[in-house]
């Protein structure tokens, strides 16, 4: 398993801020996006660079820190190479996202991902 700790974008900082302001439920992550954008990762992201599959995630908490999983295998990536991972809430928001090194899956292998929060 490869766990990964991102920054939180912008876009879902002020969600979370305004939600919490508000008194409302904080939105939930729900899709782990792969990408084979490269462009460098910045809070003002509100997309993968290059998308080509969105996967659910499971998500647990422990006090402050939210760990969400997923997993890509090789079946689904097909000939795509992996380069980006985002995380994306329910309403479609771009929670965080992370440039990785060029990845690419035999048909049989398969990766899981554990993205952590910190909050």
């Amino acid at each position: 398993m490869t766990s990964i700790a991102i920054a939180a974008t912008t876009a879902y900082r002020t969600k979370v801020a305004l939600r919490a302001a508000e008194g409302g439920q904080m939105p939930r992550a729900a899709e782990l996006g792969f990408g084979s954008g490269d462009a460098p990762y910045t809070l003002s992201d509100t997309a993968l660079a290059a998308q080509w599959l969105r996967v659910p995630t499971v998500n647990t908490t422990a006090g402050p820190v939210l760990t969400v999983t997923g997993v890509l295998s090789g079946t689904q990536a097909g000939a795509n190479t992996l380069r980006e991972v985002g995380v994306f809430d329910e309403e479609g928001t771009l929670m965080g996202r992370r440039v990785l090194t060029p990845k690419e899956l035999e048909p049989e292998t398969q990766l899981e991902f554990e993205i952590i929060f910190q909050y």
